[in-house]
């Protein structure tokens, strides 16, 4: 456990100073980049791949998840099989829930407004889906999703972990989040997946699985 938390510091040490580096250097660069890109399709594209991590996706998953993990467990016991579906989806619930948390918190202004109004940084506590940018719900969704599969399913990892980050890119080319945005997403999805996989399986534990 001890090691577990060090390296979630050690972690938000590093990524809060590549988000620093990001807002101060980057973020309204790439955004004015993928601005150009509205009318091609690419734009189009990452609006469809968006759709794998939409709200209407996750919370139709986590509904279905969370029903198939119960029966399983009424039906079976708390079987490997049973326990795998309900950290999944309670790692992608736990995610959402302190991504809603920090958008509120951070308001920050989405690239819309820097692109209409040349509005650009967080702005505490600022009501409005125009301003709830800070995390990427969308990426904190998907990185949390696809790290605790890949604790379940070992040789599913990488691609998985791929499809997050193109699902993540997705979001800054469709003109929605900054890539600042989508690595706090990022980081509180894994993140969060992590310390699942470490309190549902001890030192010395059987790892969840299916069976």
């Amino acid at each position: 456990m001890n090691k577990t938390i060090a390296m979630t510091l050690t972690a938000a040490l590093t990524v809060a100073a590549a988000i620093a580096l990001l807002y101060l250097f980057v973020d309204r660069e790439v955004s004015l980049a993928a601005y150009e890109l509205r009318h091609t399709i690419w734009h189009g594209l990452a609006r469809r791949i968006s759709l794998a991590a939409s709200g209407e996706a996750a919370y139709t998953a986590l509904s279905v998840g969370l029903v198939l993990g119960a029966c399983d467990a009424i039906t079976g016991g708390l079987s490997r099989r049973a326990r795998s579906i309900l950290y999944v989806c309670l790692t992608v619930a736990a995610a959402m829930i302190l991504g809603d948390l920090f958008k509120n918190l951070f308001g920050r202004a989405r690239p819309p407004l820097l692109f209409e109004d040349g509005i650009y940084g967080f702005f505490p506590m600022t009501a409005g889906d125009m301003h709830r940018s800070f995390p990427s719900g969308h990426s904190l969704r998907i990185f949390s999703a696809m790290t605790a599969l890949g604790f379940v399913l070992p040789k599913l990892r990488l691609p998985a972990l791929a499809f997050a980050v193109i699902v993540g890119a997705s979001r800054v080319v469709a003109l929605r989040h900054y890539p600042s945005d989508v690595l706090f997403g990022a980081f509180i999805g894994i993140t969060v997946a992590v310390w699942g996989w470490r309190i549902i399986t001890p030192a010395g534990a059987t790892p969840p699985g299916p069976r």
